[in-house]
């Protein structure tokens, strides 16, 4: 299977990794490179505390906290959240207990040079940086498939995958305003933009993997549903490129 070469390749770079310390994955990639779904498999591979800095924005807005409202306009309009604000959330996540102890995968952050100078000075350098690689063409043409369930919270790429799905919770889904094409492409370009930095401050402990593969995009678990659906070995077929 797909994950468990990933995760051989990955705990061998965590055992060259020194000193020794509870591992620390930083989780890179495009948008739609399959982060979330990955994220939540290694960590459960490994023991570590999966973080998704999006997600910690969404507990601030359904908290309804200050922060909450100050940035839940900012993401339906697909506006970046300002580095001080995501710093402080992520911070707080890295430094509590379950996260120093057994380590953790952090997806989301950073997302810009700032950010990542921000991550810099909170001394909690990874051990390993995982890139998702993928083709532009695949980027969109997954968002372009992406569906959200409104009940669940989940997320699906329907492309070849709509027949596994109950026709109850088939007919519920619906798209979301960060998977239009515009939106998909700002966020393309802001990625191409940061990850020549990232290669050059983490080129050491950097690990760059193909993320054109299907499975790595069955679904993305929301914060009420962290169980992982079982994957079908029909939805781990990589992806054939056209002659």
């Amino acid at each position: 299977m797909v994950v468990n070469d990933i995760a051989r390749t990955i705990k061998l770079r965590l055992k060259s990794s020194a000193p020794r310390r509870p591992p620390r994955v930083l989780l890179m990639g495009a948008p739609g490179s399959g982060k979330t779904t990955l994220g939540n498999l290694i960590a459960k591979k490994f023991g570590l505390v999966y973080i998704d800095a999006l997600n910690l924005l969404h507990g601030e807005i359904a908290s309804k906290t200050d922060t909450g409202e100050a940035t839940e306009e900012l993401l339906k309009e697909g506006e970046p959240v300002p580095d001080d604000t995501m710093l402080k959330l992520v911070q707080s996540r890295l430094n509590k207990t379950d996260s120093q102890t057994n380590g953790w995968v952090l997806e989301g952050f950073p997302k810009t040079e700032g950010q990542m100078n921000m991550l810099k000075e909170l001394k909690q350098t990874p051990s390993l940086i995982v890139v998702l690689q993928i083709d532009d063409d695949i980027v969109y043409e997954r968002h372009e498939y992406k569906k959200s369930d409104p009940v669940t919270g989940k997320v699906y790429n329907l492309k070849g995958l709509s027949e596994l799905l109950e026709e109850e919770v088939l007919a519920r889904l619906v798209s979301r305003e960060e998977d239009r094409y515009e939106m998909v492409k700002g966020k393309l370009k802001a990625w191409k933009e940061l990850l020549p930095k990232l290669e050059e401050e983490f080129k050491e402990r950097r690990l760059l993997l193909n993320a054109d593969k299907t499975c790595l995009l069955y679904t993305s678990p929301s914060p009420r549903d962290r169980q992982k659906s079982r994957m079908p070995s029909s939805a781990c077929k990589k992806k054939k490129k056209k002659k």
